[in-house]
């Protein structure tokens, strides 16, 4: 049984790393998109009509990427929710210690500031250029 407990736990990390990798790919996919419709947006000529436009666009955007993921949760709830299915399916000892010790390589690792800016460059840098039409527009309603 705890053979079976540790095969099936070491899926779901697999699982959870592969979550990650794929929420980061939909973000890069979708940062394109993004950036093209941010580029729609500068067609608009009247400064509230672009807000409005620049508006739908990052809600779009935010639905695209909602609808794609296939866990809603937030990463840390999914870590909480895998340390506890580790800590209760596993015995105290080796083996649920090796399990707990991957999920937190896979939480310094694949979820640590340097490979998430690494892993979503394309996206950044296209919400970047979002919030700058969005300042942009801003600064021309005032005007």
């Amino acid at each position: 049984m705890q053979d079976q407990n540790n095969e099936a736990i070491k899926k779901k990390l697999k699982e959870f790393e592969d979550h990650i990798d794929a929420y980061r790919g939909a973000l890069n996919t979708e940062g394109v998109w993004l950036f093209l419709a941010t580029l729609g947006c500068w067609s608009v000529g009247h400064a509230p009509s672009q807000l409005y436009a620049i508006t739908i666009t990052f809600i779009l955007f935010s639905h695209r990427i909602y609808s794609k993921l296939h866990d809603k949760r937030p990463f840390s709830s999914i870590i909480k929710d895998l340390e506890k299915i580790i800590k209760k399916e596993l015995e105290n000892g080796d083996t649920q210690k090796a399990r707990l010790h991957d999920l937190h390589q896979i939480r310094d690792i694949k979820l640590a500031t340097k490979s998430q800016l690494k892993s979503t460059i394309i996206f950044l840098l296209c919400y970047s250029f979002l919030a700058l039409t969005l300042w942009n527009c801003y600064k021309s309603a005032i005007h």
